[in-house]
């Protein structure tokens, strides 16, 4: 299945969810981030959950991403986690 990764509201009602491509693009990208960042926490296999203050920072790791890593799904990951900003929200990743 992929990753799954849901925009959640502050009660954690679900307002859209998408998967990572079949490439695993955003996963790749998880992957190769820096130990410290954000995006390294991502967890393959289990849950991530990120509130409205982390999103700000996890924006921001992947506006920096070297063009060629921006793909469509990682594009969408930073909609998806404006969205949960501007809502209060949560933006969750859920892996099998």
């Amino acid at each position: 299945m992929g990753l799954g990764i849901y925009v959640e509201d502050l009660w954690r009602g679900r307002l859209s969810a998408f998967t990572d491509d079949k490439e695993a693009s955003f996963m790749g990208a998880c992957e190769s981030a820096p130990e410290e960042s954000l995006l390294n926490g991502v967890n393959r296999y289990g849950e991530t959950l990120f509130n409205f203050i982390q999103l700000s920072r996890l924006v921001k790791e992947l506006e920096s991403l070297p063009e060629d890593e921006r793909t469509p799904v990682v594009q969408q990951v930073i909609d998806g986690a404006k969205e949960a900003i501007h809502r209060t929200g949560y933006l969750h990743f859920i892996g099998d």
